[in-house]
């Protein structure tokens, strides 16, 4: 309650409260914004899968550049349940065996993806049930295809260039050529 004196010496008492238009403005603007806010949720799913089809072609850029400096054979396998991905090198055990092992640096360190993304499969036609990608000293890596899926249930594809080392990103499930 707010209190007034008037001209005439008495004290005269008013109720302000929140009227009916102002009630009504706020609610538009609340649903103005939560209007704006609510589609932008799905974006951070899209985020999430985003930087993992990065971290993913950062990798594969990686090893195919370390296979050609160090002279040696590396893979990037994957675990497609668990949703993670590691770097391996060809190493020679004893004078008969080579075997691969995991390749520790800065760069190649194991990898995860990010959210609710998921590994659906990887497609290599060389080794179907075997997921990782294969890179050579001359350069040269595994055709394959990559296959992702966002928490929206959506499927998106990397596909690798076996010439180029680099990988295109498209949406939907794409067969490996």
């Amino acid at each position: 309650m707010k209190q007034e004196e008037q001209n005439t010496g008495q004290v005269k008492t008013t109720d302000q409260g929140i009227t009916l238009v102002e009630l009504m403005v706020v609610i538009v603007v609340l649903g103005v914004l939560i209007a704006l806010i609510i589609p932008r949720l799905g974006e951070i799913g899209e985020a999430n899968l985003k930087r993992s089809a990065r971290h993913i072609t950062g990798m594969i850029r990686f090893l195919r550049d370390e296979a050609q400096a160090r002279k040696s054979i590396f893979r990037l396998h994957f675990d497609v349940q668990e949703g993670h991905y590691w770097a391996e090198v060809m190493t020679l055990t004893s004078e008969q065996t080579v075997e691969f092992m995991k390749y520790q640096s800065e760069l190649g360190t194991e990898g995860h993806l990010s959210g609710q993304t998921t590994l659906r499969d990887v497609q290599v036609a060389s080794h179907p049930d075997d997921p990782y990608i294969l890179f050579t000293p001359d350069g040269w890596v595994e055709n394959a295809a990559i296959h992702l899926r966002d928490g929206d249930e959506r499927d998106f594809t990397l596909l690798v260039n076996p010439l180029m080392g680099t990988t295109d990103f498209r949406e939907g499930y794409i067969e490996e050529k």
